[in-house]
């Protein structure tokens, strides 16, 4: 029962940790790509791994009432981090809020929960008994 946890929701678990390290970085720079939107890339990206192992979490997380609302669960603590996180950084020196960011957080969160939910009914995320 333990181990089951664990395997759900440590995974987001630390993404949310290490998310918030970063964010506590003061005077953290991406490497630059030529692109004028790159860290929002990255915004993207990350939070949409983030709503990808929740959803994956909550999953196979054996409470019922979790499982059946794992998607608005998702969406839910997702965006609440995502804000948090950038009021995070507004109270770090050299960091700042950014609505932007969290434009490309919620943007990330929901595209990859729809292609969960997309990859879930196709039947290609986990295998049937």
């Amino acid at each position: 029962m333990i181990g089951q946890r664990l395997n759900a929701h440590l995974p987001w678990l630390l993404l949310m940790i290490l998310i918030t390290i970063q964010s506590s970085l003061s005077g953290f720079q991406l490497p630059p790509l030529g692109l004028k939107i790159e860290d929002k890339i990255v915004h993207f990206f990350i939070f949409g791994v983030l709503a990808w192992l929740m959803i994956r979490g909550f999953t196979i997380e054996s409470n019922v009432w979790i499982h059946q609302n794992r998607f608005a669960i998702t969406l839910t603590l997702a965006i609440l981090f995502a804000i948090s996180d950038e009021g995070h950084q507004y109270l770090v020196k050299s960091r700042n809020a950014d609505w932007l960011d969290l434009l490309a957080d919620a943007v990330g969160i929901f595209y990859f929960t729809i292609l969960f939910r997309y990859k879930e009914k196709k039947g290609l995320l986990f295998k049937k008994p």
